[in-house]
């Protein structure tokens, strides 16, 4: 290999690891940028010298793949979507290098051999921005549902690309022909799946309407009823008037303030557990409040926060729907079921302590910690995330032998911690 055709290959090794790195931006959250910067260069170091050095097709194919799962390790998320991805990057890339160098064969000319791998590297590029161009509106998470077809019919189609070559089955045509098929097929996969990701975000966003309307309902039935014990309260206040006045009379003290005290206690159950002013976090707190009671769950909440935090309603139920809902699923499994929360808002920053008791027995999923229920994968945490991230935050999971502890932290408009 001459100096020329080796830069070149350098050349083009790198442009497909950025191509690659593009990639995986489109569907998985990224990390830290020191991790994706060395995945880069160790992939581009891998598939540049076993070109380099070998140029056997096997090994130029294995090194790629290999190069492809390390850039994928760079990012956020579970092993299952990592593999489906580098899959399917993997598909993308030999089906249009079956396209190109079919159709543009090697004839021995150098310039010509660069030109040609210029323009596979220029196809895969295409590709990769026609996916960005179909997921530029899509939430990035975990693949789910019917994943296994994108994987099946995939593999399938490499398969049967690369049998039918090595068979001299087809002409280069028909190759060249079935290669832009396969692709097609592929890129129809990624639609597909695209459209049951809609449906998926649409049934979900429908889920937190309701949860939030349920808030709401109940904030209000909470409201109503405090207000009809009020009006009774009130109705009522001459004859306590009178009793207080007769007890005094007839210097009844003790007997006095065991009235009032009585009377003191119809009036704070006739209020909120909790009214910090922020209707819709008084709305979750205290539909969660009867959920604890009804399951018997000690709850110790602290809330210190103003009316107006600068976080969308919307987005608050989420986060505290998910993290409660997920306290509850593991504290009722405790023997000394217990909720400690502390809320507070400092300095344009939303602070939340959320920990809970639980059984000590954790769930996970290649390393990820999933939740429990039947049919559930973890789709609440996953929300948490991505309305964190939304307001520039970040999510971090912990547990001990006693409580189990999540951490949230965001560095923009509001920052939430919490320890569960």
């Amino acid at each position: 290999m001459n100096l020329i055709n080796m830069i070149v290959s350098v050349v083009i090794e790198l442009a497909r690891v950025l191509i690659t790195f593009s990639y995986f931006k489109i569907f998985l959250n990224t990390g830290k940028k020191i991790t994706h910067m060395w995945s880069c260069v160790l992939s581009f170091f891998i598939t540049t010298i076993c070109y380099v050095m070998f140029n056997i097709s096997i090994v130029n194919v294995v090194s790629t793949i290999a190069g492809i799962l390390i850039i994928s390790m760079a990012f956020e998320g579970k092993v299952k979507s990592k593999i489906l991805l580098s899959v399917l990057c993997c598909s993308i890339m030999i089906t249009t290098d079956f396209a190109v160098y079919f159709k543009y064969p090697d004839n021995g000319d150098s310039v010509y051999n660069i030109v040609v791998s210029f323009l596979s590297i220029l196809f895969f590029y295409i590709v990769v921005m026609l996916l960005k161009l179909i997921f530029r509106k899509k939430l990035k998470t975990e693949f789910m549902g019917q994943w296994y077809i994108l994987l099946v019919v995939s593999v399938m189609s490499v398969c049967l690309l690369i049998g039918l070559y090595s068979e001299r089955i087809l002409s280069d045509d028909g190759t060249i022909y079935l290669s832009v098929m396969l692709l097609a097929l592929n890129l129809l996969l990624y639609v597909f799946y695209s459209n049951m990701l809609d449906r998926f975000v649409y049934y979900k966003e429908n889920e937190q309407l309701k949860q939030q309307m349920n808030f709401y309902e109940q904030q209000l039935k909470t409201n109503v009823e405090n207000d009809q014990k009020i009006r009774a309260i009130r109705h009522d206040m001459k004859h306590h008037i009178r009793e207080i006045n007769s007890l005094a009379e007839s210097g009844r003290i003790d007997d006095i303030k065991a009235y009032t005290e009585g009377l003191a206690a119809d009036i704070r159950q006739s209020e909120s557990v909790y009214n910090t002013g922020n209707i819709a976090f008084d709305g979750i707190l205290n539909y969660y409040n009867s959920i604890f009671e009804q399951n018997s769950i000690q709850a110790e909440i602290d809330v210190v926060i103003p009316e107006n935090l600068g976080i969308a309603a919307y987005d608050l139920n989420i986060i505290l729907g998910n993290l409660f809902d997920n306290a509850i699923e593991n504290v009722v499994r405790s023997d000394k079921p217990k909720i400690v929360a502390d809320i507070k808002y400092v300095g344009h920053v939303l602070y939340i302590s959320i920990a809970n008791t639980y059984d000590g027995n954790i769930k996970k999923d290649n390393d990820v910690i999933i939740s429990r229920k039947d049919g559930n994968h973890g789709y609440g945490l996953d929300n948490v995330k991505r309305i964190v991230c939304k307001y520039n935050g970040d999510i971090k999971i912990e547990h001990n032998a006693e409580l189990f502890i999540i951490g949230v932290i965001g560095r923009f408009l509001c920052v939430v911690r919490i320890n569960r």
